[in-house]
């Protein structure tokens, strides 16, 4: 342990050294592997721990990780001046090491040094106003230590590292920094000293674990996070046996695969094989001439990446037309793309790569000019004909993988087999868009490969912010369509529902009825949204922004013929919203 090891701890700032001293004399260093416990539920806290070096994760009953704790925090000091018993399980996750102390020391030295007592119990404080704001969210910090490694038989990119340290620089500009390590740039045992005292400047570090198997294993073993890079002429996507063995270390959260390209020109192929080898949680498909591409990936790595949630409503989905042009053209970026229904139809076309003119070509194509979505059917499946549907979908999303499209997408879907949420993150595109968007009873619903039937995402969540949040760290862009607050009612009563004889003297005379009566699509519709309206409502992270995007009065969920003008609304809401005290303007680059 070296001299003052305590000094470091930002906890500690202006406690005397020879309080320090004490404290450090008295305590013991405890040295932990991968996967080690230091801390058991249910047990007595009798001791509180310091971690000097590593990384631990707090786990729950359940075995779910609520929590990271870094290098210079404290581990467990709420049951340790409770005088209480352990609630969490705490395991290293990587080589850690702390300094432990009882309670019967602590409680001595803290009687000659009364500041020590003032600096726990501030901490306590905190602690328990955080825990209070939470109100139960999971916390986790963004990994600082990645490990590089080739990804199968690729050979790493010369210029690699410093061109994902300079884009983690830009991510965090006024940050602690980034510190990089090329392969075999040091002995296994002076890499460990030279990684705790980056790990005590708070800084971001990125080591080249390529090369001996001795340097790569220790590199991956203290680790926080992979970062697996396939190289374009790499042969095969099977996992390298540095991989392997990193992957028994690290928890797939924290893995995430570069997929590297020569340029944005080339097509891309075959990514579901890399991802499903390694579980990475993200992939990246990253076009070597593209700067933007290494920005996406720094903004990722620091926990600062962009989500753009989509909600469902049909045609008022060519909002989110607009919606994205706006960002563009305000300078915003948006890293994920993840939508219901609408939201997945014009989420899913931007992810191909498509401008926004191109895809309101596209919808003005499939549901004016071909009718999409007007073709009755005998109402045994369901009210429409899908197979003009169909069609222009698979013809126009195509068959490619969801994992093969050069921006990150999902799509969410309802399962009406395994009574559950279905996210869409493989398999072919216009499989998605079609299983989001199956409103019950209007459309037939879409049965995969494994037989699930699937209906439209929005039966449970139609603005899926509560997915994009698992998916990745970071503030998000959600567009709601319309006011979540406004009410809806009609100018009617029940008595004004008309007969089956009325309906059909209606329909034959092409006569509209005195009373406006909700239809069997705005009926569907407008149930399905009720929770998530709901949930925009209390939506409380300050991380995120949600637009309320302004709707053409009277518009319908059919009315495909005003998308235009919807989308060019929501584009001036957008570049309104991005300036001034606007909720936008902390994002703009």
């Amino acid at each position: 342990m070296s001299e003052s090891s305590l000094k470091h701890f930002s906890l500690f700032e202006g406690v005397p050294h020879d309080a320090l001293s004490a404290l450090e004399t008295a305590a013991q260093p405890r040295d932990l592997s991968g996967g080690d416990r230091l801390i058991e539920r249910g047990n007595d806290a009798t001791t509180l721990q310091f971690v000097l070096s590593g990384r631990l994760r707090v786990a729950n009953a359940a075995g779910v990780t609520v929590a990271h704790i870094e290098a210079g925090e404290v581990v467990g000091e709420l049951a340790f001046f409770a005088d209480g018993k352990r609630t969490a399980d705490v395991f290293a996750m990587r080589d850690t090491q702390v300094l432990e102390i009882t309670r019967e020391d602590f409680e001595r030295i803290s009687a000659d040094h009364p500041a020590l007592t003032h600096v726990m119990l501030r901490l306590v404080s905190q602690r328990l106003v955080a825990a209070t704001a939470r109100s139960g969210a999971v916390v986790k910090t963004v990994p600082r230590v990645i490990a590089v490694l080739p990804a199968g038989d690729s050979k790493m990119p010369d210029g690699l590292l410093d061109r994902l340290a300079d884009a983690i620089r830009k991510a965090e500009p006024s940050g602690p920094g980034v510190a990089t390590m090329a392969s075999e740039g040091s002995a296994p045992g002076d890499y460990l000293g030279w990684l705790a005292e980056r790990e005590h400047e708070g800084a971001y570090v990125l080591a080249d674990a390529s090369g001996a198997e001795e340097w790569g294993r220790a590199v991956c073993r203290n680790a926080d996070a992979l970062l697996m890079v396939a190289t374009p002429h790499a042969a095969s996507p099977q996992p390298s046996a540095l991989e392997t063995a990193a992957m028994d270390w690290i928890e797939p959260e924290d893995r995430t695969l570069l997929l590297l390209r020569d340029a944005a020109s080339v097509e891309i192929t075959g990514s579901r094989a890399w991802i499903d080898a390694r579980a990475a949680k993200l992939h990246h498909h990253v076009a070597l001439d593209r700067d933007e591409d290494f920005a996406k990936v720094g903004r990722f790595l620091t926990g600062n990446a962009v989500g753009l949630v989509l909600a469902g409503g049909g045609a008022l989905g060519a909002a989110h037309l607009g919606v994205i042009k706006g960002l563009q053209e305000a300078g915003i970026p948006y890293d994920f793309i993840g939508g219901t229904s609408a939201g997945a139809a014009m989420g899913g076309a931007i992810a191909q790569g498509l401008s926004v003119a191109e895809v309101l070509d596209q919808m003005e194509a499939m549901f004016i000019e071909a009718k999409a979505m007007k073709r009755l059917t005998i109402p045994v499946h369901a009210l429409l004909d899908h197979r003009t549907f169909d069609h222009e979908l698979s013809t126009r999303y195509g068959s490619k993988d969801i994992a093969d499209q050069p921006h990150l997408f999902f799509g969410i879907s309802t399962n009406l087999s395994t009574n559950s949420l279905h996210i869409h993150r493989s398999g072919p595109l216009w499989e998605c868009v079609r299983a989001s968007g199956s409103l019950p009873t209007i459309l037939p619903p879409f049965i995969d490969a494994d037989g699930n039937i699937l209906v439209d995402g929005g039966v449970l969540d139609n603005i899926p912010v509560r997915v994009i949040r698992q998916l990745k760290t970071g503030p998000n862009i959600i567009a709601a369509l319309g006011d979540p607050t406004a009410e809806w009612r009609v100018d009617a009563e029940y008595s004004d529902v008309r007969g089956p004889g009325a309906l059909l003297r209606d329909l034959l005379l092409r006569r509209k009825p005195e009373k406006k009566i909700p239809s069997i699509v705005e009926t569907m519709s407008n149930s399905m949204v009720v929770a998530s309206r709901m949930l925009v409502k209390e939506m409380d992270s300050p991380d995120d922004a949600v637009l309320e995007i302004p709707l053409i009065p009277g518009m319908g969920i059919m009315d495909w013929d005003q998308g235009r003008e919807l989308a060019e609304m929501a584009r001036l809401h957008v570049l309104q919203q991005a300036q001034g005290e606007g909720p936008l303007t902390r994002f703009v680059a």
